[in-house]
C-alpha cells in the first residue's frame, strides 16, 4: 500500500512518497507536521478537549528516514492544556508542535458577518493544475487539487481544494484534522508571489488557529503571500471544508534569490 509512513515499532519510517520539492530525499513539510498532528490529535480525543492551536516549528532538514515522537505536557489545566510533541532522529530533534486544547462548551454565539457555506465554489467544479506542477515534489503527486481562483503556476493569491489520496501512516485513515494540517503546508505555494526558477521560499514555521473542528477530506486553501524587507515575508491563509471556513493558517516565509546558474538551468 502506497503511504507517507510507515509503522515500524514505535518510529515511523518515511517512504519515498515522503519526499518534498528541494530535494526528494527530504520530507515535504506536510508530512512532517501531520506526524505530529496526529500524536496531537490522539491526546486531544483521549481528553476530550478540542485542537484550537497548532505551532510547527520546523528547525533541521528531516531525510527519509524513522522518526520517534516525544510529547510534553506543558500546561494541564481544568479549562485549557498545552502540550508539546516533538519529532526526533534519534537524539536530534527534528522539529515540534506545540498544541492549544481547550475545554468545549455546550453552545456558541451565531456570527451573521461570516460568510455562509456554499459561497465557494465545491471541488467538482475546480480545475486540475498542469501536469508539470503536479510533479514538483513526490509527496505532491498523491496529493489531489483543485484549483477555483488563480493558478498554481502563476504569482499570486489563488485559491484552491487539496486532499492527500494516501494514508499518511500505512494502515490507518487520514482524519480531517490530518486533511487540514498536511493541506497548511502548501499555503505559501498556493499563494505565491515570486518566479521560481528565481527565488526560493521557505516557511521554517507554520500556525493554525481553530475555531471549529474541520470536516470531510477536502480543504479549501484560499492564501496570500506578502513580501517584506531583508528576504521576510508572510503567507495568510483561511481553510474551508464544504461547510465553510473553520481555521486560519499563518507561515513566516523567507525568501532567497536563486544563483544566476541555477536560474539559466
Amino acid at each position: 500500500m502506497t503511504a507517507i509512513f510507515r509503522p515500524e515499532g514505535p518510529l515511523f519510517r518515511a517512504t519515498e512518497h515522503a519526499g518534498g520539492p528541494w530535494s526528494p530525499e527530504m520530507l515535504q513539510g506536510s508530512a512532517t507536521t501531520a506526524l505530529m498532528t496526529r500524536e496531537v490529535e490522539r491526546l486531544a480525543n483521549a481528553s476530550g478537549f478540542a485542537v484550537r492551536r497548532l505551532t510547527f516549528d520546523l528547525w533541521r532538514p528531516a531525510g527519509l528516514r524513522a522518526f520517534g515522537l516525544a510529547t510534553d505536557m506543558l500546561r494541564d489545566g481544568r479549562k485549557a492544556k498545552t502540550l508539546q510533541v516533538r519529532l526526533v532522529d534519534g537524539d536530534v530533534e527534528i522539529g515540534r508542535c506545540t498544541a492549544l486544547l481547550t475545554a468545549q462548551g455546550d453552545e456558541s454565539p451565531a456570527d451573521p458577518f461570516s460568510k455562509q457555506a456554499g459561497d465557494d465554489a465545491p471541488p467538482e467544479t475546480g480545475s486540475p493544475p498542469p501536469a508539470f506542477a503536479q510533479k514538483w515534489s513526490r509527496y505532491f503527486q498523491n496529493v489531489s487539487v483543485r484549483l477555483i481562483e488563480g493558478a498554481l503556476e502563476k504569482p499570486g493569491p489563488a485559491a484552491a481544494w487539496v486532499r492527500l489520496d494516501v494514508p499518511m501512516v500505512e494502515g490507518e485513515a487520514n482524519t480531517p484534522l490530518l486533511q487540514a494540517v498536511q493541506a497548511a503546508d502548501f499555503a505559501s505555494g498556493v499563494g505565491q508571489i515570486v518566479d521560481m526558477r528565481e527565488w526560493t521560499f521557505i516557511n521554517p514555521e507554520i500556525s493554525l488557529y481553530f475555531f471549529r473542528p474541520p470536516e470531510g477530506d477536502w480543504i479549501l486553501i484560499r492564501s496570500r503571500t506578502r513580501a517584506g524587507a531583508n528576504g521576510a515575508g508572510l503567507t495568510m491563509a483561511s481553510l474551508s471544508d464544504r461547510k465553510g471556513a473553520f481555521a486560519e493558517v499563518l507561515q513566516a516565509m523567507t525568501f532567497e534569490r536563486r544563483a544566476a546558474q541555477a536560474q539559466a538551468s
